[in-house]
């Protein structure tokens, strides 16, 4: 494995001669991060400084277009902090996020009130606010979108947030459709490229006809298993109230996930008025009609229900020697089966995120099916 270093033009650096630990998190719905830890050296020192780009080679399969380019996902050093200890050692650690973390350098202008699926809301923010159709001082340079499969999904009413962060909008479509987002990197053509993609059905009883990919202690290919179940913060019955209209009246609308009743029942409530009654469209403020508001707060209400939803999580140490190979065998976004025999588990999961830990010569990865535990960040806005 190595590191290669680029500057944000694309233009190659050089590459990382030493290092001491390296964990490369790649994430499906949300954001990657890396942390480096490396021996102080000219050149590391040279390479290792904020803004630079860091693109992993380590053999495995990438993303490749119809004309053959490869596309890798790469990672921008955000952080750098410099130690030496008592013993005289000097050691250089590195932080920073995938390249996806760049939408939120943008914020949503104008505002998008549209009726599409959320493949083409997704690509509609994209390309108006850093892509091709954006203005010149806001599109990102060298960066395409990539091809993509036409991936099925249902309409929506969609409105964002007047000047919501781009990169929290894309987060929140792609949770809502269970889609897969990054930026990746093209180092031969020095392009950057939007990749939007929805994972493979690998489970054991797939339609699909791909092969099964089933993690279990009883196949030795995973070494560690860890299993969480909740539903503290369960929820399946949404009232979601909307912004107010010209007369003061706010609407509020409800849905209903599961058409639960009695104890299985339990509400929860969106304030949704950010969600604005009106936009502007050129020279002419448009008032959004009553029915495609409250669609638009349905949809907001159904992506809000996903969040209260019974949080399974299973994380595994898997076994790099075994017969199931990362990126080869199963990648970040496919759905697996987990089965642990001892404990009478066996869950249909998505591979969520993934951690690739690089020490002493030696690769772990570790891989996370199903949901992530909420963080205390998303348990705040749940609140709020």
């Amino acid at each position: 494995m190595e590191l290669r270093v680029f500057d944000e033009t694309v233009e190659p650096l050089g590459l990382i001669d030493e290092m001491a630990s390296l964990l490369w998190h790649v994430k499906y719905f949300d954001v990657g991060t890396f942390n480096l830890l490396a021996p102080i050296t000219d050149n590391n020192k040279r390479l290792l400084t904020e803004g630079n780009i860091i693109v992993k080679h380590d053999g495995k399969r990438e993303v490749t277009d119809t004309a053959g380019g490869i596309w890798r996902r790469a990672a921008q050093i955000t952080y750098v902090h410099i130690t030496k200890d008592e013993n005289g050692l000097e050691q250089i650690e590195a932080q920073g996020y995938m390249l996806s973390q760049w939408l939120n350098k943008r914020c949503i202008s104008p505002q998008i009130v549209t009726t599409a699926t959320n493949q083409s809301i997704i690509n509609t923010m994209v390309k108006n606010n850093c892509g091709s159709s954006a203005s010149t001082k806001r599109r990102f340079p060298r960066f395409i979108m990539l091809a993509q499969e036409n991936i099925a999904g249902s309409t929506v009413e969609y409105a964002n947030e007047v000047y919501a962060k781009l990169g929290q909008e894309v987060k929140a479509r792609a949770q809502a459709g269970k889609l897969g987002y990054d930026i990746l990197i093209n180092e031969r053509s020095r392009q950057y490229g939007f990749y939007l993609y929805k994972g493979k059905d690998l489970t054991a009883k797939n339609s699909e006809g791909n092969t099964p990919c089933i993690f279990s202690r009883d196949f030795d290919n995973v070494n560690e298993q860890e299993y969480t179940a909740s539903i503290e913060n369960c929820g399946n019955f949404i009232y979601i109230q909307g912004a107010a209209d010209d007369s003061g009246s706010q609407p509020v609308t409800t849905v209903d996930g599961e058409g639960a009743s009695g104890l299985e029942l339990t509400e929860v409530f969106c304030d949704a008025t950010d969600i604005a009654r009106k936009y502007q469209s050129g020279e002419t403020e448009v008032t959004i009609p009553l029915n495609t508001y409250l669609q638009m707060l349905k949809t907001r209400a159904a992506a809000e229900l996903e969040n209260y939803g019974k949080i399974i999580n299973f994380v595994s140490t898997i076994n790099t020697n075994s017969n199931l190979k990362f990126k080869q065998d199963f990648d970040l976004g496919d759905r697996i089966t987990c089965k642990e025999t001892k404990w009478g588990i066996q869950i249909d999961a998505r591979i969520t995120e993934v951690t690739e830990t690089y020490q002493k010569g030696a690769e772990e990865i570790e891989a996370t099916f199903g949901d992530s535990l909420p963080t205390l960040v998303d348990q705040i806005r749940k609140v709020r």
